[in-house]
């Protein structure tokens, strides 16, 4: 089981991710920004993967990236956006992030995105 930070500001998508986590067997710390996720990891371990989004207000999913690369230099990041037609995913992958997921995306593909990234 994988501790796994998500950062996700919409409140249906954090639940629905949440419950898809929690049925491949991981646990989530959920927070809303990437201001939280600074926050959340000055006092908490290290989480064993990041998932985040990229649109969010306050601090957005790029610039968490860059600052949880610095931070958590090991720990693999996975990005997600709904705005396919944009670059946010491509700018994301070059800032840091292994793996990136066009929204929605199915319990599989988020099975095997964790899988890529965790070695397994």
């Amino acid at each position: 089981m994988s501790r796994i930070l998500l950062l996700e500001d919409d409140p249906d998508t954090g639940e629905a991710i949440c419950a898809m986590l929690a049925a491949l067997g991981h646990s989530a710390d959920w927070v809303r920004n990437g201001q939280e996720a600074i926050v959340h990891i000055q006092g908490n371990p290290a989480p064993d993967l990041v998932l985040t989004d990229i649109l969010m207000p306050g601090m957005d999913g790029l610039e968490a990236i860059q600052h949880l690369r610095v931070a958590l230099s090991e720990v693999p990041i996975i990005a997600m956006s709904a705005q396919v037609n944009a670059p946010y995913l491509q700018a994301a992958a070059v800032f840091g992030a292994r793996v990136t997921l066009p929204k929605p995306f199915t319990l599989e593909v988020l099975k095997a995105a964790i899988a890529k990234v965790m070695g397994g």
